[in-house]
Parts: structure tokens; C-alpha cells; sequence
């Protein structure tokens, strides 16, 4: 990376939040924050380095609200079931929408004011890049996609399946759009491909990671009930959850992204 390179991601690190392993790898769950975000800013000529106030960072995709600070921004972050509440240290954070209702709840319970408004950016992706100008040459009955923590080598009986949640998210996205199921022990995987059409279910692969997080996304989109599969044969078996009203929830997304921050 050249030191133009360096300066322009630490100034964009300054207005906006989203989480990178040490090793400089994309996770494209958290890598779409950014993304998203200067795609919207874009629709009104913005720029993300135009944040009139980068002592205050937005946090917009991710389970990442634990790194968050008194007076920070949130649309459409949530709170990570792993992390203890001892390590949350805001005390009041400007929300305009968030993930699900079980982190509405619990940034309620500290005192903080949460609109019911709620959603994962990453939906708003179909209306940011349409499917139709994406490259999706590979066609496949399904795809399985791992948990950033898992080794690929797990699945190496799908290998010809499998997609990594290391590639960016257009690249990402162009393999979904080449499937007919998703199967995935990433959360992003199971949103990118609601958000596009494609039957998705949630693989409970022992990932280590919190439940919280998948309930809360699912009631967000209005699902109290939702199933997922312990294998990927179960989870071809049982399918893609049920619908939801994604152009309502897009809707309300747009309309609470925080432009007077520009």
C-alpha cells in the first residue's frame, strides 16, 4: 500500500467503522460497510472523506457496536452476543436504525434512544448494484459459503461449491447470483442472498459464533420463527426461509441514513 493509499484509509477510518482481520484480509460481511455507505453517499455527490465531523465515527454493517464510543452513529449496526456488556463503553449513541429488535432492546436497556427502524445495509446492495450489470458466468445448483473463522478445508467435499467470505463483495455477490440455493455458515451470506432473490439457509456449523446476531437479523426482517440445518444436507433439504417485505425494510434504511453528518 502507498502512502497515498494509507492516508486515504485512515482518513476514511476516521468517518466510518468496519472491522479487518490484523492480516489485511477482506471479511466481506464487514467490508461491505464500506462499500454500502459510500455507494449511498454517492447518490448525493458525497464523499466519506466530507464527514464534517470525523472525531465521531458511523458504524453502519457489522456486529461491531462493542468498538463503538459516546456520540457515534449507528444505522444498521448490531450488538455481538460474544461480547460481555462490561465491555461496551458508550454511554449514549445517535441511532437512526438498527440491525434487529434484540439490539434495540439492549441499547434501550442502557438508556439509549433507538428508533424502530431496522435492517442490515447490506440489503440495500440490489438497489446499489443491480444484478443485471453483475457477471455471473458460473452457473451451480448451490454454493456453500464458511464462516470467515472456519477452514475452508472443512467443506472439501464441496470444494467446487464453496465460496469464501474473503472476496470482495461484488465478486462475492456474482457467485450467489450463479446458484440456485445458498448455503451458509456466514450471516452475510444468508443476507446478500435473501437480498438478491436466492433461497438461503443457515448452516449451524459449531462457528463459534453467538446466535444473538442470527435472531436478531431474522426478527429484523419480520421472521420470528426460522430454521436452520446442522449439515448441508439438511440445510438443502429444509430450504430457504420464509419471504419478507425487503422493499419496505430497503425503504426505511434509505430514508434514516444519517446525510446531515455531510
Amino acid at each position: 500500500m502507498s502512502l497515498l493509499e494509507s492516508w486515504l484509509e485512515r482518513e476514511q477510518r476516521r468517518a466510518l467503522y468496519w472491522w479487518q482481520p490484523k492480516n489485511g484480509e477482506v471479511n466481506v460481511g464487514d467490508y461491505l460497510s464500506k462499500v454500502t455507505v459510500v455507494a449511498m453517499l454517492a447518490l448525493r455527490d458525497l464523499d466519506l472523506l466530507e464527514k464534517r465531523d470525523k472525531s465521531r465515527r458511523l458504524f453502519a454493517i457489522g456486529s461491531v457496536l462493542h468498538n463503538a464510543l459516546d456520540g457515534e452513529t449507528v444505522w444498521g449496526s448490531g450488538i455481538n452476543g460474544k461480547i460481555p456488556q462490561a465491555q461496551h463503553r458508550f454511554r449514549d449513541l445517535d441511532v437512526r436504525a438498527v440491525r434487529g429488535p434484540l439490539t434495540r432492546r439492549t441499547l434501550m436497556e442502557r438508556g439509549i434512544q433507538v428508533p424502530e427502524v431496522y435492517g442490515d445495509p447490506a440489503l440495500l446492495m440490489p438497489l446499489l448494484f443491480r444484478k443485471e450489470l453483475i457477471d455471473t458466468a458460473k452457473r451451480h445448483p448451490f454454493v456453500v459459503i464458511p464462516h470467515f473463522n472456519e477452514a475452508p478445508e472443512k467443506y472439501a467435499a464441496y470444494r467446487h461449491q464453496l465460496v469464501l467470505p474473503t472476496a470482495k463483495p461484488l465478486a462475492f455477490v456474482a457467485a450467489l447470483l450463479g446458484a440456485e440455493k445458498v448455503v451458509s455458515s456466514s450471516l452475510h451470506g444468508v443476507i446478500l442472498a435473501e437480498a438478491y432473490g436466492i433461497p438461503a439457509v443457515y448452516l449451524d456449523s459449531g462457528n463459534g459464533e453467538h446466535q444473538f446476531k442470527y435472531d436478531d437479523y431474522y426478527q429484523g426482517t419480520g421472521r420470528e420463527k426460522w430454521h436452520a440445518g446442522r449439515s448441508v444436507e439438511e440445510c438443502l433439504d429444509l430450504g430457504g426461509n420464509a419471504r419478507f417485505d425487503l422493499e419496505n425494510i430497503q425503504a426505511s434504511l434509505m430514508q434514516a441514513f444519517p446525510y446531515d453528518l455531510w
